[in-house]
Formats: structure tokens, C-alpha cells, sequence
């Protein structure tokens, strides 16, 4: 900034403000331009049943209400609490990326609750009825 610095010797005109800025990567976000994508892992009990689950922002964590029977790749579009916009006002969008979760050793306890559970499940839905796929989800959620 022209002008903006320390005065020059003597008392002579006010020198340049020149400002050097760092921006330091965070590796729980993938950035697209003023939006940011974070990848939840959710269990399949609250993908299943919906729950409140804790997302961290830029500005702090914040809550996110996840819907029951949500899938793997879907995308909630938290507004505002992206980055901010340069040159603009307000901010972009946090992108939140459903990621279901699949333990990998269950207790004895576990397998026999979820082999209950398969007796009743039923069988999955084929892709035509399963909705949109993850890339069609992820260019609506930013809105192309």
C-alpha cells in the first residue's frame, strides 16, 4: 500500500506497507476456491437412524443434523462457512462429504446383533432406486 509505511528519514514521506501472507494448509479440508469438502465418517447405526454429529468449521466446530437413511457420498452443504470470499462480502460453503464407516472387528455381542439384524433387513436397493450417484450430488451441491 502506497504510502501507508513508516515515515522516511528526516521526516520525509511515509515509505510502502508491503504485506506478506502465509496461508497455512488444513488437512481435515480439500479446498475449492472459496468452498471447502470435509469427509465425515459416520457409523452405520447413525447413518441408519439420523443423528447430531460435531463438524468443525474454519470459526469452530458446529452441528450437523444428519438425516436417517442417509448413503455414502452424500453431501450436506453447510452456507457461509466455507472461506471467506476476496475482494467480497461474506463467505463460501462447507461441503460435508457422508463417508459410512464398516467396523472391522465386531465383539461377539455386535455379530450377533447384526446377524439378527440381517434376518429382517431385506435386500438392497438396485442402483436405479438408490438416487443420484456421488459426482451428480457433489456438481448439484455446488450448484452446476
Amino acid at each position: 500500500m502506497r504510502g501507508h509505511g513508516v515515515p522516511g528519514p528526516r521526516n520525509g514521506p511515509p515509505g510502502d506497507l508491503i504485506a506478506v501472507l502465509d496461508i497455512a494448509e488444513d488437512s481435515r479440508f480439500e479446498r475449492h476456491g472459496d468452498d471447502l469438502i470435509y469427509d465425515l465418517a459416520l457409523s452405520f447405526t447413525q447413518a441408519a437412524l439420523g443423528a447430531e454429529v460435531e463438524v468443525p468449521t474454519p470459526y469452530g466446530p458446529t452441528m450437523l443434523k444428519v438425516q436417517s437413511g442417509t448413503q455414502t457420498g452424500a453431501v450436506y452443504r453447510l452456507r457461509g462457512k466455507g472461506l471467506p470470499r476476496v475482494g467480497e462480502g461474506g463467505r463460501g460453503d462447507l461441503h460435508v462429504r457422508v463417508r459410512v464407516w464398516t467396523p472391522v472387528k465386531l465383539t461377539a455381542e455386535q455379530r450377533a446383533l447384526l446377524e439378527e439384524f440381517a434376518k429382517v433387513e431385506g435386500s438392497p436397493p438396485s442402483e436405479e432406486h438408490t438416487g443420484k450417484k456421488f459426482w451428480e450430488q457433489l456438481r448439484q451441491a455446488f450448484g452446476r
